[in-house]
């Protein structure tokens, strides 16, 4: 049980003495860690931005979806399509001697 306390005061000695200054040592590094996390996310932000600020342009000169019109439109197109369908028979890979199964 004497090795105890011993080991305490080799531990105490081996240590280097505390620094009681907060100011000096850890409110400058707080404070460049914030103001370095709000500096990156103001670089990040600008290429996102950008990039929604193009998209927003091309979609000015749009005009709105409208699902009844694309529905005309496709009635039109398939009404033309039905219109100049003519039906062909493709000949089949049959043998010219084979018989009716009648």
């Amino acid at each position: 049980c004497k090795a105890l306390p011993k080991l305490g005061s080799t531990l105490k000695a081996a240590m280097p003495p505390r620094k009681q200054n907060f100011a000096l040592q850890a409110a400058p590094f707080l404070l460049m860690m914030t103001l370095g996390s709000w500096g990156l996310s103001q670089f990040l932000k600008l290429p996102v931005q950008m990039k929604d600020d193009r998209a927003r342009r091309r979609r000015e000169g749009r005009e709105k979806f409208d699902l009844q019109k694309e529905h005309e439109k496709l009635q039109a197109t398939l009404q033309q399509e039905a219109e100049q369908y003519e039906n062909i028979r493709v000949p089949g890979p049959r043998n010219p001697n084979r018989k009716p199964a009648d």
